[in-house]
């Protein structure tokens, strides 16, 4: 039996609001991805590069959601600071701290359902800031 959950995320807010936006935060840093620095710690088990995280924040939502449904932005669970990374055109994982993931990245479910065919269980999650998610787990 071969098991797979592909997750669908969908946008019902301004999809050019970006999470400075949506949290009153003031813009510093960089704003552009292509700056993003493929260094990951500065220092060994602290969180992940700081100013990577500014850029990740003054993202608009558009961006998020095009990478969470292309596979850009994936679950990578690899410290307590980290479940989430983006990666670039080169391959490399860039981490998105767990203070971002958890502003923008639905991670807590609502509804559970079996499809018509039974062959798959739908996994809704509560919306945030009008991104939302339903993964599909396959058997």
């Amino acid at each position: 039996m071969v098991f797979s959950i592909k997750s669908a995320f969908t946008l019902t807010g301004n999809a050019t609001k970006t999470l400075n936006d949506l949290t009153n935060t003031p813009v510093t840093g960089n704003t552009n991805i292509n700056a993003l620095s493929t260094t990951n710690f500065v220092n060994a088990g602290d969180m992940p590069n700081a100013a990577n995280q500014l850029i990740f924040m003054n993202q608009p939502l558009s961006w998020w959601l095009a990478c969470l449904n292309s596979g850009a932005i994936q679950y990578t669970p690899v410290s307590s600071n980290v479940n989430w990374s983006y990666i670039d055109s080169n391959g490399n994982h860039i981490y998105i701290g767990m203070p971002i993931s958890n502003l923008i990245i639905p991670n807590q479910s609502d509804s559970v359902m079996k499809n018509s065919t039974a062959t798959a269980t739908l996994v809704g999650f509560i919306s945030k800031h009008g991104l939302g998610r339903v993964d599909t787990h396959s058997f």
